[in-house]
C-alpha cells in the first residue's frame, strides 16, 4: 500500500517550511478554521466520560445521526440501528467494502478519484474499475454502464466530489439508478461534502432511489473535526451489523470525546458555521478572479468542497514535475492530478487564509508567465 499522495505531498510541504522556506500549502483537505467553541466547550465538561462505548457508537449519537438523516434526505428507513458510527469516515468506507466486496471482486470509481477509495478497494481485495467522469466532470452513465459484468459488486459515488468540487447531475444520478436497480449492485455514496455546498438545486445521492446505498459521513468537514476522527456509515442493517462485527476487531468504539462532540454539532443540525461557508465563498470567488487572469489555464467552478481542479495540459507536459518545480521555484504545493488517476491536472484547496491565498496565487500566475510550457 502506499501512503495517501495528498497527505504525503502536505507532509513534503510542511517538511520545507520547517527547514525555513516560505511555503504557501494549498494541498490540504481540512478547513483552516479551529474547531467551533461550544464543541469544545461542551466536551470539556464531559471528560470524565471516557471509557468503552458500544462498537456501533452509543445509543443517543446513533439516534441523533439517524433522525438528522431521514430529515435531510427525505428518507423514512433510516433507524438507530442502520448506524454505525466509526473513527472518522474512512473505516466507515473501509468497513462496508469488507462487508460488501469478495476477493476479485470489481468495484467501480470514476475518475478523477480520491485515492484512498481505489486503495481501500484493494485493501479488502477487491479490483477498482475507473472509469472517466465527462469532460465537465458529470457521472458518465453510458461509460459506467459499459464497465458492469457479473463481477461488479459496487460503485463508489462521492458528490460533492474531491478533488474536482463537481456535483454530479440529477439527470445523470437519475439514469444511473435506473442502469443498477435489479442488479444487485450497490452504491457506496461518500458524502463527506455535502454540508458544504455553494450551488442551488443540489441533488443528493442517495434521494435518487437506488436500490442499495450505503452512506458515508462524518464531521471532519462541516465542523472543523479532522483530528477528532468521527464518522459513521448508514446501511441496511444486515450490512451494519456485519461492519459492527469486523469493526470490533479493527478499531472498536470511536473516542469518546469525538462521539460527544459530534452530539454537541448535531444539536444544531451538523449545520457549518454561517461564517466558515461565507469565508468559503469569498475565498472560492477570490481564486476565480485570480485563475480567470492566467493565460493557457482551464478549470471548472467548484460547486461543492473546496477544491479547484485547474486544467494544465495548455502549459506543462507532465503535471507531477510541474507542481514539483512551482513548489522548489516559488514555494506553493498544489497537488499532482497523477495522485487522483488524472495527469495533466493539479489540485488547489482554497482553505487557506486569504493572505496566503493571495501570495500563491500571484506566485502562480509569476511562474507561469516565467515558465510558459514546460
Amino acid at each position: 500500500m502506499k501512503e495517501s499522495p495528498t497527505m504525503a505531498m502536505n507532509a513534503r510541504a510542511k517538511q520545507l517550511a520547517a527547514s525555513g522556506k516560505t511555503i504557501y500549502n494549498l494541498t490540504a483537505g481540512e478547513l483552516a478554521a479551529d474547531t467551533p467553541e461550544y464543541i469544545k466547550e461542551a466536551v470539556a465538561r464531559k471528560l470524565h466520560m471516557n471509557k468503552y462505548t458500544p462498537v456501533a457508537g452509543i445509543p443517543e449519537l446513533r439516534e441523533k445521526i439517524a433522525n438528522n438523516a431521514c430529515e435531510f434526505y427525505g428518507l423514512d428507513w433510516i433507524q438507530p440501528s442502520n448506524v454505525v458510527v466509526t473513527a472518522g469516515s474512512k473505516p466507515a468506507i473501509y468497513a462496508s467494502l469488507l462487508v460488501l466486496v469478495n476477493p476479485g471482486d470489481e468495484v467501480i470509481v470514476p475518475i478523477p478519484v480520491w485515492r484512498s477509495h481505489t486503495q481501500l478497494i484493494e485493501l479488502v481485495g477487491g479490483v477498482p474499475v475507473e472509469v472517466p467522469l465527462t469532460d465537465d466532470f458529470d457521472l458518465d452513465v453510458k461509460a459506467i454502464t459499459d464497465q458492469i459484468n457479473p463481477r461488479t459488486k459496487v460503485i463508489i459515488l462521492n458528490s460533492p466530489h474531491n478533488p474536482t468540487g463537481t456535483i454530479f447531475s440529477k439527470e445523470a444520478l437519475i439514469e444511473l439508478s435506473a442502469v443498477l436497480n435489479g442488479t444487485g449492485i450497490t452504491v457506496i455514496s461518500d458524502d463527506i461534502y455535502v454540508k458544504l455546498v455553494y450551488d442551488k438545486g443540489f441533488t443528493l445521492v442517495p434521494t435518487c432511489d437506488f436500490e442499495r446505498v450505503v452512506i458515508i459521513n462524518g464531521f471532519s468537514k462541516s465542523q472543523a473535526l479532522t483530528g477528532w476522527r468521527i464518522g459513521y456509515l448508514i446501511a441496511d442493517e444486515k450490512i451494519a451489523k456485519a461492519a459492527t462485527g469486523l469493526l470490533s476487531h479493527i478499531t472498536g468504539n470511536a473516542p469518546m470525546p469525538s462521539q460527544q462532540a459530534a452530539l454537541v454539532a448535531l444539536s444544531r443540525d451538523d449545520r457549518p458555521p454561517a461564517e466558515t461557508i461565507e469565508i468559503l465563498e469569498r475565498q472560492r470567488k477570490l481564486v476565480d478572479d485570480a485563475l480567470k487572469k492566467i493565460p493557457n489555464l482551464k478549470y471548472q467552478l467548484p460547486g461543492g468542497a473546496f477544491y479547484f481542479f485547474i486544467d494544465l495540459r495548455g502549459i506543462a507536459k507532465n503535471s507531477a514535475e510541474w507542481c514539483e518545480q512551482l513548489l522548489v521555484e516559488t514555494g506553493v504545493a498544489l497537488v499532482p492530478g497523477e495522485a487522483f488517476s488524472a495527469p495533466g491536472f493539479a489540485r488547489l484547496s482554497f482553505v487557506s487564509d486569504e493572505t496566503t491565498l493571495v501570495k500563491a496565487l500571484e506566485q502562480i500566475r509569476q511562474f507561469v508567465a516565467k515558465e510558459g510550457l514546460r
